[in-house]
């Protein structure tokens, strides 16, 4: 979230920190992080907030709401009048030191700039995505998702403000690739038309007793999580094997049943759909109601012949309400390769960033001296998923053979 003037919020002054944790009480938030804004958004007089991005939670805090500052990056290439624009996309930085306004042609150094920090970062506004490959430029596209995962940059994938069913698509394909991107949602007040802060909101699961803002990113970066798109409403609680939860992983020397238990919890009557979702598909799924006392429960057995993933997935009639992180299953130490379709969707959307930043292509603008570093990068992202499509493509051959001659 942000506090400052602008993207729908026209007051004069910049919200108080006290005033945000006042904020905070309305959906009960434990940590907020505040993100001052170190590109060319609208957030207006953003550099008072560079000074408070110093690595340790804001005085304001109290012993149960943790307020700290941190930065969101970007220069849109769209709706605004800046000279500087770029077509990354938003970068969320958690854990920084300090912070202060930079420009970069692509997402790369920003991403390096935060890591010897010890921060981590990944892409906001995964929401904006279309089904297909993006044709055209908006103001903010986690264009270079693909690219900056694949390559290690990027730690999680964020969605925000109304949240979309494109997001958790971006999020199942590079699971299937075996990449393992923590998943997150936030509010991005005020850009939400200044509903409370944590309408959108994510659960963390951190390691330890003691709740820290250092733990809760580590948690992030882990996968530990699980999101919610109606406040502290509702909860989904997955365990596979009674104990394995979302960002954990599960090992087995051989294909073998799994048992999954999902309980959805929720602090009001709520009717829907709890949905088990593995390499992308929903293998099981149970209506029902939940209220205070009387939690949904469900459970499924499930007998994965190939490294995998599972989730679990609340939804109503506008998509995903409540969703895990992923937990992993690993058999005879393979990594996921479970969709040459999805690697393949990758290269294409590789071989269109490439086209287009090319001189002569239609966003070659946006990239006048650092073309080559960029174009370097994508070529390395590109070979990963050919080397991924090709193991994925292998990997179903062998199932197929391996079925067909159990069934003889």
């Amino acid at each position: 979230m942000h506090r400052g003037i602008g993207c729908g919020r026209n007051e004069t002054e910049m919200l108080t920190p006290e005033e945000l944790v006042e904020g905070m009480k309305a959906n009960d938030l434990a940590v907020v992080s505040v993100l001052g804004d170190i590109g060319n958004g609208e957030i207006r007089e953003a550099s008072r907030d560079w000074p408070l991005i110093n690595g340790q939670d804001h005085p304001a805090s109290t012993a149960n709401r943790i307020l700290h500052w941190d930065a969101e990056w970007h220069y849109d290439p769209k709706g605004v009048t800046f000279e500087q624009k770029a077509i990354g996309g938003h970068l969320i930085l958690l854990g920084l030191q300090n912070g202060e306004k930079i420009f970069s042609e692509s997402t790369y150094p920003i991403f390096e700039w935060a890591k010897k920090q010890g921060a981590i970062a990944g892409f906001a506004h995964m929401q904006y995505l279309p089904s297909g490959i993006p044709q055209v430029l908006d103001c903010c596209l986690p264009l270079e998702y693909p690219v900056e995962t694949a390559l290690g940059s990027s730690a999680f994938l964020m969605e925000d403000v109304n949240g979309s069913d494109t997001a958790i698509e971006a999020y199942y394909r590079l699971l299937n690739c075996g990449f393992r991107p923590g998943l997150v949602a936030a509010t991005d007040f005020p850009c939400n038309k200044l509903e409370p802060f944590g309408t959108l909101l994510t659960y963390v699961e951190v390691r330890g007793q003691i709740l820290t803002y250092r733990r809760w990113v580590e948690g992030i970066a882990a996968g530990r999580t699980v999101i919610s798109r109606n406040g502290h409403t509702e909860f989904l609680d997955l365990k596979v094997n009674k104990t394995v939860s979302p960002g954990n992983e599960i090992h087995l020397k051989r294909n073998a049943p799994v048992e999954v238990d999902i309980r959805w919890f929720s602090k009001k009557r709520l009717t829907g759909k709890v949905e088990l979702v593995r390499n992308g598909t929903v293998v099981a799924s149970q209506e029902g109601t939940t209220t205070p006392d009387s939690p949904l429960v469900f459970h499924s057995s499930q007998n994965l012949d190939q490294s995998g993933w599972l989730c679990a997935r609340r939804m109503d009639e506008k998509g995903h309400q409540c969703h895990t992180g992923a937990v992993f299953i690993t058999i005879n130490k393979a990594p996921v390769r479970a969709s040459v379709e999805d690697a393949q969707y990758f290269i294409r959307f590789i071989d269109h960033l490439t086209e287009a930043i090319s001189p002569g292509g239609e966003w070659s603008q946006y990239f006048p001296h650092d073309r080559d570093a960029v174009l370097g990068r994508y070529r390395q992202a590109k070979a990963i998923y050919q080397k991924i499509a090709t193991e994925a493509k292998t990997t179903k051959e062998h199932l197929l053979v391996a079925r067909e001659t159990g069934k003889n």
